[in-house]
């Protein structure tokens, strides 16, 4: 008998005698009260050892039944996979690299602008990958089809806000405390004031001088995380003439 039914059973039996009167009290239960009891809680028992022995009957059924659909399943999905010219173990890598890539768009998702740019390259490799996978034959199968069409778009999202031209309005130096180096160091501009001269160099046609930027102009903020040689050329130049200003005077 199983652990959990014989619990049960000694739990009725206690039940029963507990309820009756006690040895001792006033009213003595007699020996054919007695008997009753526990001929009704043996009649109890064996119920509940009839309802144990069907519910055990019901659960072997029913696990044959699951292994029977389950094996049938796995055959209608060997049909499947034999007709497209590919094998269970393809499947389950195709599986496991998408898995991995839902993962890793839904961390990107949660990043801002700023922060996507560091991963422009791992988008772009994302977007050549999903194209191949939904050349394959796996994708046929709708539900890998489906999830390989859902992630490209997302991956399309991601490289359109890379791909957007962000801007920034200046403000005033006494309410924004706005120049290139505090817009640089903006958490969704660059987020490192030393990339000021990346803003710099992307709008000379407005900025001639670095230390001179006014309110309402509407800067380009270039794209990337690193100064390209150009811009830091033009950095040291500014910094020369700076240090050289004093000694001129």
């Amino acid at each position: 008998m199983k652990p959990k039914l014989l619990m049960l059973l000694l739990a009725s039996v206690f039940f029963l005698v507990a309820a009756s009167p006690a040895i001792g009290q006033e009213q003595k239960m007699s020996k054919d009260e007695w008997q009753s009891q526990m001929s009704t809680a043996t009649q109890r028992i064996t119920d509940l050892k009839s309802q144990s022995a069907g519910l055990d009957t019901q659960k072997v059924a029913l696990q044959a039944q699951a292994a029977k659909l389950d094996a049938d399943v796995k055959a209608c999905e060997d049909a499947l996979y034999a007709m497209l010219g590919v094998t269970r173990a393809d499947v389950e890598a195709y599986d496991k690299e998408l898995s991995d890539m839902e993962k890793r768009v839904g961390d990107l998702q949660r990043m801002t602008d700023a922060e996507l740019l560091a991963y422009k390259d791992e988008i772009g490799r994302m977007n050549d990958r999903l194209k191949e996978m939904a050349a394959s034959k796996i994708a046929l199968i709708p539900r890998y089809g489906e999830r390989v069409h859902s992630l490209q778009d997302k991956v399309t999202a991601l490289m359109q806000s890379l791909s957007k031209e962000k801007t920034y309005t200046v403000g005033t130096w006494a309410r924004d405390r706005d120049c290139l180096w505090n817009i640089a160091r903006k958490k969704d501009i660059y987020d490192n004031a030393w990339m000021w001269p990346k803003i710099w160099q992307g709008n000379r046609d407005m900025i001639k001088d670095p230390d001179i930027i006014k309110p309402r102009w509407v800067l380009k903020i270039p794209a990337g995380k690193e100064l390209s040689r150009e811009e830091k050329s033009a950095a040291s130049r500014y910094y020369r003439k700076k240090a050289a200003a004093p000694a001129s005077q």
